[in-house]
């Protein structure tokens, strides 16, 4: 299959046996499909068409889903896609991701020509999920030195590569002339850069590894490489995962847990006054994310993490829920169930978690998870109750 092949698909859906909410399966059976990473953009603007990757040929590329017609339309071919970190331009006029952990590539969605941006040298390797700056002329993106890579297939190499410090160097791509500097280059595993929205001067970034290991997670840095410093320190037993900026650039998010406990937290780290403050408790979730100015959350339900060292003394019963949570009065709202598995499919780590995040105008969540088969792309409708607590 090729670029430009449309696939014809055909939605069903069920109700969800405890919240009585409908959920509408978009992929068919048997094929792998799944969303890119929750902070990464996949809707268009009007919320009509969803960016998600495929497996319809046993090659994963990426596709756009049309919601109305219900036939998606392949956007790339070939193997190596990295199909969690691609993402739709603001104009939605272009697909941006990175081929076969070495080439940064943009797909014009009208006619699908594909034009290279920037390729990574020899002797580094192009690692994680690469994100733009609000106006797409700029990406940030984390390079490993070849000579320490390793695959990370499962878990216990994710502990042990933690463990490597491998040198790793954070970069800022120029759009327009193809040409990257690089910001920062440490001995320290980093991942997870995040231009500030409307604010390029500053990048996000996370210290990689076990969550119980890394000496703080978030940090922060200016866009010329100055003034490096945390986010959050951590408290005693504290870990802290899975931060993201609100979409309007007034604070970066993330999940923090203590060990022994099944509640987490919604916390928020405001760069300008640099108060850094506890949101509202919510259960057992992983990944989280906001509407744009973050009046709405939603968040996936898990079980014991794996991405600590003490397995053991962070062990907890699992949650199969996606919730809605409600700051303004500190509600938490059971949307639908996902019972995804997130075991690790075929040396893919990533596959089976959820990445939830919402429509443009709010009015839905769009999930992935492997529940009924293979993982496979769902939509579930906000309760208008809940939209009237923002």
């Amino acid at each position: 299959m090729a670029k430009g092949n449309i696939v014809r698909l055909t939605f069903s859906s069920f109700i969800d046996e405890d919240s009585k909410n409908e959920i509408i399966r978009l992929t068919p059976e048997g094929v792998l499909c799944h969303r890119n990473y929750f902070y990464q953009k996949c809707f268009t603007n009007d919320g009509q068409k969803i960016l998600f990757a495929g497996e319809f040929d046993k090659k994963r590329n990426y596709y756009l889903l049309d919601l109305k017609d219900q036939t998606a339309t392949q956007l790339t071919e070939g193997t190596g896609d990295n199909t969690f970190g691609g993402f739709l331009s603001p104009d939605d006029k272009f697909l941006y991701y990175v081929k076969n952990e070495r080439n940064l590539q943009r797909v014009e969605l009208e006619t699908l020509e594909e034009k290279n941006i920037y390729s990574v040298p020899d002797d580094w390797v192009g690692y994680g999920t690469w994100v733009a700056n609000s106006d797409c002329t700029q990406i940030v993106g984390i390079e490993i030195a070849k000579k320490d890579w390793t695959p990370l297939t499962d878990w216990e190499l994710f502990k042990s590569f933690y463990d490597k410090n491998p040198r790793c160097r954070l970069i800022n791509i120029n759009i327009h002339s193809g040409k990257a500097k690089t910001v920062i280059d440490q001995n320290v595993w980093l991942g997870h850069p995040i231009f500030r929205p409307f604010h390029d001067e500053t990048i996000a970034f996370c210290h990689e590894g076990p969550h119980d290991l890394v000496d703080a997670r978030m940090w922060l840095v200016n866009s010329d490489g100055t003034n490096e410093r945390k986010a959050h320190e951590h408290q005693p037993g504290e870990s802290c995962t899975h931060e993201f900026w609100l979409p309007n650039g007034s604070g970066l998010a993330y999940v923090s847990y203590m060990k022994g406990q099944q509640e987490r937290y919604i916390r928020i780290y405001n760069p300008d006054t640099k108060q850094d403050s506890l949101i509202m408790e919510m259960p057992a979730c992983s990944h989280l994310m906001s509407n744009f100015d973050g009046s709405l959350y939603i968040g996936d339900g898990s079980g014991s993490p794996v991405d600590v060292k003490d397995t053991g003394g962070y062990k907890i019963e699992n949650d199969p829920w996606l919730y809605i949570l409600t700051p303004k009065n500190k509600r938490v709202h059971k949307l639908v169930k996902h019972n995804s598995s997130w075991r690790v499919l075929d040396g893919d780590r990533q596959v089976t978690h959820p990445h939830p995040s919402f429509s443009p105008n709010n009015e839905y969540v769009l999930y992935s998870c492997d529940a009924k088969d293979v993982p496979a792309l769902y939509l579930t409708k906000v309760p208008t109750a809940i939209l009237n607590e923002m």
